[in-house]
């Protein structure tokens, strides 16, 4: 095992392959089945209600929406730039990357080295940062199939 510094609360931890600590890990889980449920109950609720109804920190929202576990849009599909890519700044829904950059990246992989997963690896401000947040955007769960 290798020892790492957890992407979310910069503590080091031994790695078993994950980028986040094992507590880390447990309270981002617990966190989005507590957004998960609010939204359940308010389906498009705002960034900023679903922080202040289930305590969840902005933090961990911009986690789960950065690591695809939500989505961030009005009724209308417009995300009003809460997240861009982090290649090209265009405004995305959900993810660190949009949809044609992350073709970009992938083909540029699978020329050097062949198909591959894709990677899942992002960087979180600190707690004491402020989040930038501009507008009103709503939350929905991400759909898995």
């Amino acid at each position: 095992m290798e020892i790492k510094q957890c992407t979310f609360c910069r503590m080091p931890y031994q790695s078993t392959g994950s980028r986040i600590c094992g507590d880390c890990a447990k309270k981002l889980d617990e966190d989005f089945i507590c957004i998960r449920e609010y939204l359940y109950e308010h389906d498009g609720a705002g960034i900023e209600e679903v922080h202040e109804a289930t305590g969840v920190s902005r933090k961990s929202i911009f986690y789960l929406l950065k690591e695809e576990r939500l989505i961030v849009g009005d009724e209308n599909g417009c995300v009003n730039g809460i997240l861009t890519c982090e290649a090209c700044k265009k405004p995305i829904s959900t993810g660190r990357l949009c949809a044609s950059c992350k073709n970009e990246v992938l083909s540029a992989i699978q020329e050097s080295v062949g198909p591959v997963r894709r990677p899942k690896k992002m960087v979180v401000k600190e707690e004491n940062e402020e989040v930038p947040f501009k507008g009103v955007a709503k939350l929905q769960l991400k759909k898995r199939f």
